[in-house]
């Protein structure tokens, strides 16, 4: 995003509109910190700027990584969003199954944002314990070695508002890798979320909190429903 001097009169109205505290005042005139900026388009899509100096501008690579994360109107790899819609839900494609958990780290959030430096982080850290990256999700198709969860160094420094690492695990291996993601934490120049999907046994336990439980983990349960309106028969 630019802003056109042109046109723009420093009202303001714009700033409170970005994210990521991008936008600033400067000599009464809009500016973008484009370090900062995601590319998310939310300040012209607010549609709060009467002189419309708000403006997009081609976008190459690897900038264009920013809008692929960050611009919700953007649909990536059949996804609108930064990871897979069921993973919290698992009720429609059942890609968990017993024996397995499933895990995401999401990282990052607005006022905050992230870069795919710290999700590589990440990413290395779960591979590294054998975790299998879910396809669709968006980050996994900037990952260049699926073994040892490297991203494409082109990008790391790019900044997006968040991003989720999305991985599957046998379920004996969760706690080590629940572990692992901890321990990286202090590496991490941003905030995260660590989920844990797991499908209850029949006799209503369920295997990832037993696990969680004995390594003194602490959790907070947590469950979605779909309501349906995706399910196709």
């Amino acid at each position: 995003m630019i802003v056109n001097k042109d046109k723009c009169i420093g009202c303001g109205r714009c700033l409170i509109y970005c994210p990521v505290r991008a936008i600033r005042i400067v000599n009464r005139k809009a500016e973008i910190d484009q370090n900062m900026c995601t590319e998310c388009a939310n300040c012209q899509r607010a549609a709060v700027c009467s002189q419309d100096a708000l403006e997009k501008v081609p976008l190459e690579w690897p900038r264009q990584v920013r809008s692929q994360m960050s611009d919700v109107t953007t649909v990536y790899r059949g996804v609108n969003g930064r990871g897979t819609e069921e993973m919290k839900t698992n009720d429609v494609t059942h890609r968990y199954k017993k024996g397995f958990a499933g895990i995401a780290v999401e990282m990052g959030r607005p006022q905050v944002s992230t870069t795919l430096r710290d999700l590589e982080k990440i990413s290395m850290a779960l591979a590294e314990h054998g975790a299998e990256f879910e396809e669709r999700n968006p980050i996994t198709s900037y990952i260049v070695d699926l073994k040892t969860g490297k991203i494409n160094p082109e990008i790391l420094d790019e900044r997006v508002i968040s991003g989720i690492v999305e991985v599957t695990v046998p379920i004996e291996k969760l706690q080590e890798c629940v572990e692992a993601v901890i321990e990286e934490a202090d590496n991490i120049d941003t905030v995260f979320s660590l989920d844990v999907v797991c499908v209850n046994n029949e006799d209503g336990t369920n295997d990832a909190r037993n696990i969680l439980d004995a390594a003194g983990i602490w959790y907070r349960p947590n469950a979605k429903n779909n309501v349906g309106l995706g399910h196709v028969d």
